[in-house]
């Protein structure tokens, strides 16, 4: 059942179904000591439910590849955790703010590069194709930039729960004008094949957006592009290292 100090925090009206959560398996039967009861639903006098499980702080990172010179943009984190260290441009997505405009904010805050000047992936072509007057950019929301996963394995931030949602987009070459800035104290492009160690389980995200790369039509028509991205790929193979604060 809930706990007092649990109660005190429901809303005035709220109704609480306790229910229960069996856990178990074929090699260890249910037995007593895995009935466990846990308020998981409240329901509120006009029949609304509301779902009492702990929330994940949610983030974005965006994996951008310059095309002709096969490299890949980095931000040096300014502050902890993972202080000093490189990653994807990224951060925490804003209350009521569409993923796709967080991620675009994130990538212009961090490295000075316009959203409107990032290039997407074929996958995303196709299907701005459906929309007119859409342009393909990662400009804010108005394009449709291609999200390659979300990631959320426990340990991966030091600062408790959280999944980031990672895109994947190509830009013609490194002249960008990239300039670091807010979070970030340096900018920089890297050759995919020789990228620093990662923050947080940003080994994992640049490998899997390098996979999304690689089946794109843009990626397959710029010569030496794939040989780079799957060298690449190969090298961040293995398990990412939890991050400390």
């Amino acid at each position: 059942m809930l706990s007092r100090t649990a109660r005190q925090h429901l809303r005035p009206g709220l109704r609480v179904l306790s229910l229960p959560v069996i856990s178990g398996s074929l090699a260890h039967p249910v037995t007593r000591r895995h009935l466990v009861w846990r308020a998981v639903v409240a329901m509120s006098q006009s029949g609304e439910y509301t779902y009492k499980y702990p929330r994940p702080g949610m983030t974005v990172d965006a994996c951008v590849v310059a095309k002709q010179q096969a490299k890949v943009l980095l931000i040096q984190r300014k502050k902890s955790p993972c202080k000093d260290q490189w990653a994807l441009p990224g951060g925490f997505v804003d209350k009521d703010e569409p993923l796709d405009k967080a991620a675009a904010r994130e990538l212009q805050e961090e490295t000075s590069v316009n959203p409107k000047d990032v290039l997407l992936t074929q996958a995303s072509t196709r299907a701005s194709a459906s929309c007119p007057g859409r342009c393909a950019t990662l400009d804010n929301g108005t394009g449709l930039p291609l999200q390659v996963g979300a990631f959320g394995d426990p340990g991966r931030d030091p600062r408790g729960w959280c999944v980031s949602v990672a895109y994947a987009a190509l830009v013609p070459s490194t002249e960008m004008g990239v300039k670091a800035a807010d979070d970030a104290t340096e900018a920089e492009w890297y050759d995919v094949t020789k990228l620093p160690p990662l923050a947080f389980d940003h080994k994992l995200i640049v490998r899997t957006a390098f996979q999304h790369l690689l089946q794109q039509s843009e990626t397959k028509a710029t010569e030496g592009l794939s040989a780079a991205l799957q060298q690449g790929a190969k090298n961040l193979e293995g398990a990412w290292t939890p991050p400390k604060e």
